[in-house]
């Protein structure tokens, strides 16, 4: 039997892929000195320096994002053109309005740059395309690259706010604690806040102190901020919370049943998530089952119709 040599590389290859992932697998045995030496230290390890190449992707990062909020903050000083962006989202993720405007912008132009740099390098290697095929290719381009901007913060925001709700629910439930061992309504709601340092909750807590120096009820904070976040979760506890006044034990109830259907909502939406995963996941295994079935009835079917 002749073993053709692309066989005895793809052999060796796989034999090779096993011995490595079977290395990998087995435990391995630690230097005995190098772990008496960590024992015996007494001195916190230094963090370790960032290496050359994620000081100058971090270098990059930040030029480019510098970039993008100066060409966005002078779209935004003319005027002259007027763009729809999703400014909740936006404020939602923290990122400013001039930088995201900068960030289209760019992603636009680097679409409408690329393909013509193809074309370049295509034309110093003696090849040439039709002028209307690299212009549509870049039109296209750059139109994606500028709708993707406003996509992928959709996206990120959609995530965000998922997060928040979370969040809410388990701060109007310790808020709903702290009313119960009878605190006050505002004091509550600035106590529940303070335990913790989620991002949400450092949100909440600003706002907060930012309504104490301006004198407004901390309730009507938590609604405005609701509002231009998009979270009306938040709205309904705070409304619930702006009604406290001597109703202690209704109050409770209310906060109690409000706690309940959010958590309700939220386990919907897992489950919902849970089934487009599982659906999403059926369309490889059906995908690999049509082909392995059209690998094994191809030569049968070949010879029916050949004879």
């Amino acid at each position: 039997m002749i073993v053709s040599t692309p066989a005895l590389l793809c052999g060796a290859l796989v034999g090779g892929g096993l011995v490595v992932l079977v290395r990998q697998l087995m435990p391995s045995h630690p230097d005995l000195n190098a772990v008496l030496d960590r024992m015996e230290s007494t001195e916190a390890p230094a963090p370790p320096a960032p290496r050359a190449d994620a000081r100058a992707s971090a270098t990059a990062r930040a030029r480019s994002d510098d970039l993008a909020l100066r060409l966005g903050v002078a779209v935004l000083a003319r005027g002259t053109v007027s763009l729809s962006v999703p400014r909740q989202d936006l404020d939602l993720l923290g990122v400013p309005v001039a930088k995201h405007i900068g960030d289209k912008i760019v992603g636009a132009v680097g679409g409408l740059m690329l393909p013509q740099l193809a074309v370049a390098f295509l034309a110093l290697s003696g090849t040439s395309l039709p002028l209307p095929v690299p212009l549509f290719v870049s039109l296209g381009l750059a139109f994606s690259m500028w709708v993707s901007a406003d996509t992928n913060v959709r996206s990120k925001a959609r995530k965000a706010r998922r997060e928040f709700r979370y969040a809410v629910a388990s701060y109007m439930e310790r808020a709903r604690l702290e009313r119960g061992a009878k605190a006050g309504a505002e004091a509550a709601l600035h106590r529940a806040a303070a335990v913790g340092d989620h991002w949400v909750l450092a949100r909440i807590r600003a706002t907060l102190d930012h309504a104490k120096l301006a004198g407004i009820p901390p309730w009507e904070a938590l609604q405005t901020l609701s509002h231009q976040l998009d979270v009306p979760e938040l709205a309904a506890q705070a409304e619930t919370f702006s009604m406290a006044g001597g109703e202690g034990s209704s109050i409770q109830a209310a906060l109690g049943k409000q706690a309940t259907a959010l958590r309700g909502r939220l386990l919907t939406d897992e489950l919902a998530q849970a089934n487009s995963a599982s659906e999403r996941a059926v369309i490889p295994g059906t995908i690999m089952f049509a082909v392995v079935l059209l690998i094994v009835s191809f030569p049968a079917t070949y010879l029916m119709l050949n004879t």
